[in-house]
């Protein structure tokens, strides 16, 4: 009997589904940084070594799946069966294997690593995507003085759009900065995780004081510099949601009916001034009415979902460059657009209207459970009530940030978003912060008073009780 948890690891090592975890979490939020300085073959590499590693550990380790959200199950099955009607079966038959290959990734980073472990190895990934993309951009703008291309482009003296580049060494210019991943959009969804995640761990006590000011500065410099009109709004919200969510745990359970319809009320004014006051938000913002162009976007996919309505043309994902018509259905001066922009609007073109109302389960229901994990009351078996841990408040953020980057992002459907949500879907289904036993791993910051858990209970007289290792 270990007193670790959780109990599914098997013969994983703590340290090894950490590492793990941390890797991959790094691979995909890095986005275009390794094919764009490896290349294609040395992308596909990577990912493999990852996928093979990921999978050794879910072998070994053989969680339960039975406590794992059905919605994000379901939805995959009905991806596969699009395969029947899919207009580009080839695709949807490699994508699919993709998304359920990233899901299993998620599933074994879930079942492996308690609910701090997560975010101390979300938190490692992400300070190290933030940090190197400002080294990048620092080379590129101090010694390397010009756009850099992807090391599998060539270019020549052809004039391409300021899209095609890796870096357009704009640090120094006033432009945005794209970092590893290569979009300026993306490099500052990372910043504003990494803010949270650091955040959090500053106040559960799992960073030092000193340290997780300097990474908060870091993350909110590189904000500045990528000026994300999208993550901002993003922040704006993830904001509002904290608020309401430690508003509400110091609420009495029997007493939050009248709080949660004033926070309805409160929603509901919000929304509206917003939609009345769009147009000078946009200005204020920096975009014009046509939301730099995805309004065109929307338009097109809306056109070609409306033909396939209830079930969609088939599971794509993100789509292929030479796959008709996505391969010119949105082209905008001189760029190729490969997503819808909106991931629902995706969802509706790929999956249809059945496929959309699914997604959609698995997103409210994953809202739902991290709502419950930020401001439910937790006991022990003595029901005696345990106090509220910055921790609990880690899923709903993270779940709230993607969600909103989704209505004009379709990141939440593949890559890093996706791995990254599916994470909390399968964790909160797993067990709920509170309700969660301290691990070995969790590390020596929890208060001495309850770490009698790392202490094994001799269950035989005679028996000698085991030390933790703490790290």
């Amino acid at each position: 009997m270990t007193n670790t948890w959780p109990v599914a690891r098997g013969r994983v090592s703590e340290g090894e589904a950490f590492w793990f975890a941390s890797t991959v979490l790094f691979i995909v939020f890095a986005g275009d940084g390794f094919p764009n300085l490896l290349g294609w073959t040395g992308w596909a590499v990577v990912c493999s070594l990852a996928g093979l590693w990921g999978i050794a550990i879910l072998v070994r380790a053989r969680p339960p799946v039975t406590r794992t959200p059905r919605a994000l199950w379901i939805f995959l099955g009905w991806c596969l069966i699009s395969f029947a009607w899919s207009h580009w079966r080839a695709a949807t038959a490699a994508s699919i294997a993709a998304q359920v290959l990233c899901a299993l990734m998620a599933f074994t980073i879930a079942s492996t690593l308690s609910w701090r472990r997560i975010l101390d190895a979300l938190s490692l990934a992400l300070r190290w995507v933030v940090l190197l993309s400002l080294l990048l951009e620092l080379v590129v703008a101090a010694v390397v003085r010009h756009p850099v291309a992807p090391v599998w482009s060539d270019y020549g003296h052809r004039k391409v759009p300021q899209a095609f580049y890796f870096s357009r060494a704009d640090l120094f210019t006033g432009g945005q900065i794209q970092g590893l991943p290569g979009n300026s959009n993306l490099l500052a969804m990372v910043a504003l995780l990494a803010a949270i995640a650091v955040g959090v761990q500053w106040a559960d006590g799992r960073l030092r004081r000193n340290r997780a000011i300097g990474w908060l500065v870091l993350a909110t410099l590189t904000l500045a510099l990528t000026r994300s009109a999208t993550v901002l709004v993003a922040t704006v919200v993830t904001a509002l949601v904290l608020a309401a969510a430690v508003l509400i745990r110091r609420i009495p359970t029997e007493r939050r009916t009248r709080a949660y319809l004033g926070a309805l009320i409160v929603a509901l004014a919000l929304a509206a001034v917003a939609w009345v006051g769009r147009t000078p938000i946009l200005h204020l913002l920096g975009k014009s009415s046509t939301l730099t162009g995805r309004a065109g976007i929307w338009q097109h996919v809306w056109d070609l979902a409306k033909q396939h309505p209830v079930i969609g043309w088939g599971w794509i994902g993100y789509w292929w460059p030479n796959v008709a018509p996505l391969d010119h259905l949105v082209v905008r001066k001189g760029v190729t657009y490969l997503q819808a922009h909106d991931a629902y609007l995706d969802l509706w073109m790929q999956v249809g209207v059945i496929g959309m109302a699914l997604f959609i389960v698995y997103v409210v229901t994953t809202l739902g459970r991290g709502w419950a994990s930020a401001t439910r009351f937790s006991y022990t078996a003595e029901r005696e009530t345990i106090p509220f841990s910055a921790v609990s408040l880690f899923g709903l953020l993270i779940a709230t940030a993607l969600v909103v980057q989704s209505l004009t992002e379709s990141r939440l459907l593949y890559e890093g978003n996706w791995i990254l949500f599916a994470v909390i879907a399968v964790k909160s289904r797993i067990v709920l912060v509170g309700e969660e036993p301290p691990s070995l791993g969790d590390g020596p910051r929890t208060p001495g008073t309850r770490r009698a858990f790392r202490t094994t209970v001799p269950l035989i007289p005679g028996a000698t009780a085991g030390r933790s290792g703490l790290r």
